[in-house]
């Protein structure tokens, strides 16, 4: 950006002063003093040179425009053509050319920009001149621009700035009018769309119909083409896919001139298919977890830290013994009632969640018994983790897993007590071997105590004590058989009601008329051993009649399982719950005081008796005897409700004829 003026090539040519006055030019009478006036009140920098290079005129603006005083316009002409240019201009060649190109072309009307050192613009303006009838010349103005260039530079930059952004953006744009006029779009809107520069030619309604057609629900697209329409000073959003399976985002915003009045919309194309896709894979994932979880045996919860539960599974609900509706948003209740193995209760700090929460430690694999009523135990197997803390780190919410540890808590049970008749069987076996020695050597010398000669009456006493000791101690050792190994007599079909009948004959005539006997019609005939099932009778009707002063009801029956055999109550069973089957059975009740509770899960064990009388093995050898018959016993008892003993035998299948 420069620009010159000549400067006189003729050293005795007329220069013009500082104070603007002219020299050597004809004016008319008070002409020079008004043409000075106007020439100062021009708020330009003005300067007019002759033909040969004579500084004619100039005025105050332009010495202080350049920076200039009168002395350097006196100066000699190359000394003031160097000052200028060194001094003043960014560029002095492009100056020193510039002026070169006027004294060549003296008629040429040049616009230039100067760029001063000291960083200010100028405008220059310069044209050819008459100066009289005889003499030409050229005028010069100067205006300083530097904070229109400036301003002019910042919305340049400003423009290629927004021209970048429009162009750069991650998303297609397209602007419409009001009207509905194209008026602009970037390139990226026409890569997104597949659409070229023609369509941007087409009358409104036929771009519109173009851009619908993309969307695989053009019905949807019209329905938003006519909202932004109807109220174009809203803004909208939506989500469209497209014919080609691709997802695209389309936001509106006004568009609105300096007084807030809408001209038109501006439309984002984003292309949100990676997002729509990874959307959809995790609403498939966590449906497909959610079902997992729902369906998991493994209840599973989740509860915060104010100790409510947030979520939960089916199984989490069925294994609290809790409906499903009412889980969720319920306060953990840590006076549930749950217990230790031993049946001591559990303290709430030590519960596996509030472990969790307070602790922030993982607990694993904690046992833990949940009351059900009616005596049952659901035993369940707790593991309790952190889920989410909070910024310091503290627990936030606590998942938790249970599970089902009965049947295998049962299993465990069964398998610790086959070990336990095994080892009673052998050592049974060695106690009742020597046992009936011992017993066979009693008795004998009891029969050659009598054979010696009539005894006095003291030694009749004694030898008849010592008998009925010996008896005793011969039930004791059969009991003790029957109990760890069962009888070795031979199986055969038995009727129940006759082997009934042969127990009942060996007890008192005052006992056998309380006994109230019904025999069902059509019970059918089991596998078994007579004698062996006699003595089982003989214990359960011993224990009844000693329960109970009353009558003892007692029953033979046909015995249909289906799902599962229930009576109003707690009962313990024996070698396990009895399974759905066609049984031959036998019910022995009295109304006793009963059996309390916690006695039920011990009545089954050798010894173990809540009366005085008795030898303690009467039920363990009668769960003997029927345990070995594949038979299922069952004992149902509550205090002052009474007490009935189920004994069942599987009906054997009938064999076709002729087999």
């Amino acid at each position: 950006m420069t620009g010159a003026w000549p400067e006189p090539d003729n050293p005795g040519a007329m220069r013009g002063r500082g104070d603007g006055r002219r020299r050597d030019v004809p004016a008319a009478a008070g002409g020079d003093s008004l043409l000075r006036a106007a020439l100062e009140a021009a708020p330009d920098g003005i300067i007019v040179v002759a033909a040969d290079g004579r500084v004619v005129l100039y005025n105050a603006a332009f010495l202080r425009l350049w920076g200039l005083d009168a002395a350097v316009m006196e100066l000699e002409r190359p000394a003031l053509r160097r000052a200028a240019a060194a001094r003043l201009v960014r560029d002095p060649e492009a100056f020193l050319a510039e002026a070169e190109e006027v004294q060549a072309n003296p008629y040429a009307v040049m616009h230039r920009l100067v760029e001063l050192v000291d960083g200010r613009v100028l405008e220059m303006h310069s044209r050819p001149l008459e100066l009289s009838e005889r003499e030409a010349g050229r005028i010069w103005h100067y205006r300083d621009v530097t904070e229109l260039v400036r301003t002019r530079q910042k919305l340049e930059a400003a423009t290629r700035l927004a021209e970048a952004q429009f162009e750069g953006a991650p998303y297609g744009i397209i602007v419409i009018a009001l009207d509905g006029r194209f008026l602009r779009a970037n390139r990226r809107f026409f890569a997104m769309t597949g659409l070229d520069a023609t369509w941007a030619e087409l009358p409104p309604p036929e771009r519109a119909a173009c851009l619908e057609a993309l969307a695989k629900e053009p019905e949807r697209a019209r329905a938003f083409n006519a909202r932004w329409r109807e109220q174009p000073g809203t803004s909208f959003s939506e989500l469209f896919e497209r014919c080609d399976g691709a997802w695209f985002k389309v936001s509106t915003q006004p568009l609105r001139a300096g007084g807030g009045e809408v001209l038109g919309q501006v439309f984002f194309y984003e292309d949100v298919t990676a997002q729509v896709v990874a959307e959809q894979a995790l609403a498939e994932s966590e449906a497909r977890l959610r079902t997992m979880i729902n369906e998991m045996e493994t209840g599973i919860t989740v509860v915060n830290r104010q100790g409510v539960i947030t979520h939960a599974n089916p199984a989490a609900a069925r294994l609290l013994g809790l409906p499903a509706d009412q889980v969720v948003g319920r306060a953990v209740d840590w006076s549930w009632g749950a217990v230790r193995e031993d049946g001591s209760p559990f303290p709430p700090s030590e519960m596996p969640v509030n472990f969790a929460m307070t602790t922030g430690a993982a607990v694993r694999g904690v046992v833990m018994g949940l009351p059900l009523g009616g005596g049952q135990l659901r035993w369940l197997l707790v593991s309790a983790a952190v889920l989410r803390r909070g910024p310091a780190g503290e627990p936030q919410e606590v998942v938790a897993t249970f599970t089902d540890y009965t049947d295998q808590k049962e299993r465990e049970g069964l398998l610790a007590k086959a070990r336990f008749l095994e080892s009673f069987a052998a050592l049974s076996a060695g106690v009742a071997h020597r046992l009936n020695n011992d017993l066979t050597a009693m008795l004998g010398n009891a029969w050659l105590m009598r054979q010696e000669g009539p005894l006095t009456p003291g030694q009749e006493e004694a030898v008849a004590a010592i008998e009925a000791v010996a008896r005793d101690a011969a039930y004791l050792v059969a009991d003790l058989r029957a109990a760890a190994t069962g009888s070795d007599e031979a199986k055969g079909p038995v009727e129940l009601d006759v082997c009934l009948g042969r127990a009942l004959i060996q007890f008192p005539e005052a006992e056998r008329q309380r006994a109230a006997v019904v025999l069902s019609a059509g019970v059918p005939r089991v596998l078994g051993r007579p004698r062996a099932l006699e003595t089982a009778f003989q214990h359960v009707l011993a224990n009844a009649f000693e329960a109970t002063r009353g009558p003892v009801e007692v029953r033979v029956t046909r015995l249909r399982v289906r799902d599962e055999f229930r009576l109003s109550t707690p009962g313990r069973w024996e070698p396990a719950r009895i399974p759905p089957g066609e049984y031959a059975a036998v019910f022995v009740e009295d109304a006793g005081e009963g059996i309390a509770e916690e006695h039920l899960g011990r009545i089954f064990e050798p010894f173990y008796s809540t009366r005085f009388a008795g030898r303690g093995l009467g039920l363990p050898a009668t769960a003997g005897i029927v345990r070995e018959h594949g038979g299922y016993i069952g004992v149902h008892s509550a205090p002052g409700r009474g007490t009935t003993v189920v004994l069942a035998f599987p009906v054997p299948a009938e064999r076709p004829e002729g087999t």
